[in-house]
């Protein structure tokens, strides 16, 4: 499958025209943009912008991202990132396209959605640095069903 043939059933199962615009696409999904995009010709990568980390949470969120990232376990298979260049915080995701159709492609950014809006509520809900750590945080979008299958 090609990247225009999974835009083209991604928007058949949206119910709506998507323009490759040069290998990408952005979603708009509780005012949060989420995009699609061409990694390779055999790869797509899922990335959404969470904004700045609050200052005084920088250190707290740092640890409580990096247990996340460990066998993805709180983040639905996505990996947290902060970008060098404006200090936000990223949810990415890759995928082989090879393994994509329109009902996976919609059911990957459905849950990205979830993990994003979680890790976006996170960030700004946790409390400060020096506040005793994060404390009982909620679970991430399939911590069950991820802790159901590790060996």
């Amino acid at each position: 499958m090609t990247f225009g043939e999974l835009i083209e059933r991604l928007g058949d199962k949206l119910g709506v025209e998507i323009e490759d615009a040069g290998g990408a696409f952005a979603l708009e999904i509780d005012g949060k943009t989420v995009v699609l995009q061409q990694a390779d010709d055999d790869l797509v990568l899922l990335r959404t912008d969470l904004g700045e980390i609050p200052p005084d949470r920088r250190d707290t969120f740092a640890a409580t991202a990096l247990e996340a990232n460990y066998l993805y376990r709180g983040t639905g298979g996505s990996t947290l990132a902060v970008n060098p260049s404006d200090g936000h915080l990223h949810l990415e995701k890759y995928n082989w396209l090879e393994r994509l159709d329109g009902d996976k492609a919609f059911d990957m950014i459905t849950r990205f959605a979830e993990t994003a809006a979680f890790w976006y509520r996170t960030k700004d809900e946790m409390p400060g640095d020096g506040g005793g750590g994060p404390g009982e945080m909620p679970a991430p979008p399939y911590a069950d069903a991820i802790n159901l299958i590790q060996v």
